[in-house]
């Protein structure tokens, strides 16, 4: 039995320590996390020094953060941040703590330290831990948006968090290769939203990301989702930043240009949508089979069709027949096609009326376009030209 608190913490020790050679997360921790969590704060007076640094290191490596300690711990703390450092970058399922967000709380990494300084007091860590708790506190980049004022509350931080990104290079995730690159973290974007919304710190980042002085992993991407924290600061921009302004406005043609080159785009002007050539939409499309007394919401044989103008998620088709299988793809490739159905296939997307005819006519399912459930937000006269255009 681990009844005592000091048992508590030496048998997550002793079962961390016999998975830490494997790269993986003990057992002990995911089952006891609520007993060991209230003991953090009381570690300093139940285990002895090497017992302690050796508890901050796991601990940090299966939560992927820094607990707050005194004073008197700041360098045990410290010491296992170094013995972390090497292996920051693994990847596999442990929770290891993000490099960027390490940096900037400890100051420094195998490399260097930054110019702002390391954190070698109690109070600077208290600091930094709410500045990671603030980009962390999010479940999506519209939310972190949202409430621009909180992180406006941390702006006086956003030196540091620009030397963080300079001194990485602006790739906070070395885990994985360019096609796995964490490109939507929401730390990085909560830390980069802090970076534009101080006056000293927005104009150099917005070149930094701009001018091709960094490799960017997924380069477009990252461009889409800063022109949407740029524009959510520029009310904020005083008329003299005429260099803020002039990136601002190229990155804004530029994700123009890629909105504007995407299938939905195109078929949306074909169609003439009331959509305005900035405007974020969604069109979501669900037909059920003919006779069917289900909602095409809630069907089991359905096809379910969603476009929006977003270069790097325009649109997705599925079909799901009951107890048969199912068809999905995306303007990028099928990924699933248990039906032997025909894909509609990349640039097609205004063919989807001659899709689902075929459809019926050489397979035998006869799915009801008039009938179809079409959500478009308030655009009521969007979804009656769309109606026309898949029941023609």
């Amino acid at each position: 039995m681990t009844d005592t608190p000091i048992e508590l913490l030496r048998a997550f020790l002793a079962d961390e320590n016999d998975a830490f050679p494997e790269r993986r997360q003990g057992k002990f921790w995911p089952r006891n996390h609520h007993r060991l969590s209230p003991l953090v704060a009381k570690v300093e007076e139940l285990l002895d020094q090497s017992e302690r640094e050796d508890f901050y290191f796991h601990l940090m490596r299966v939560t992927g953060g820094v607990p707050q300690v005194s004073e008197k711990e700041m360098p045990l703390l410290i010491n296992a941040y170094r013995q972390l450092l090497p292996f920051l970058d693994d990847g596999g399922i442990i929770q290891m703590g993000r490099r960027h967000e390490m940096l900037y709380t400890f100051g420094f990494d195998e490399t260097g330290v930054l110019d702002s300084g390391e954190t070698n007091s109690a109070k600077a860590l208290k600091t930094r831990r709410k500045l990671i708790a603030q980009v962390g506190s999010y479940t999506s980049q519209p939310a972190q948006r949202d409430k621009k004022s909180k992180f406006a509350s941390f702006a006086d931080d956003a030196v540091r968090i620009h030397e963080t990104f300079r001194h990485l290079g602006y790739r906070h995730d070395r885990r994985y290769g360019e096609d796995m690159y964490d490109v939507t973290n929401l730390s990085f974007w909560g830390m980069a939203f802090i970076c534009l919304l101080n006056t000293s710190t927005r104009t150099v980042f917005l070149a930094d990301m701009m001018e091709g002085t960094y490799d960017l992993p997924r380069r477009d991407e990252q461009f889409a989702m800063l022109h949407r924290y740029v524009e959510a600061v520029i009310p904020d921009v005083h008329p003299d930043e005429t260099l803020f302004q002039s990136l601002a406005s190229q990155l804004k043609k530029k994700e123009l240009a890629r909105r504007n080159s995407t299938e939905a785009a195109d078929l949306a002007r074909k169609l003439g949508l009331p959509f305005d050539e900035s405007e974020h939409w969604e069109i979501y499309i669900s037909i059920g089979l003919r006779g069917s007394e289900e909602s095409p919401l809630i069907a089991r044989n359905v096809v379910r069709l969603r476009m929006s103008p977003d270069p790097d998620r325009q649109w997705n088709l599925t079909v799901r027949l009951n107890e048969r299988g199912e068809l999905s793809e995306s303007e990028e490739k099928c990924y699933r096609n248990d039906l032997g159905l025909p894909a509609l296939g990349p640039g097609n997307l205004d063919r989807f009326p001659v899709w689902l005819k075929r459809v019926r006519e050489d397979y035998g399912l006869d799915f009801d376009a008039e009938a179809a459930d079409i959500r478009v937000g308030r655009k009521r006269a969007a979804a009656k030209l769309i109606l026309k255009w898949i029941a023609t």
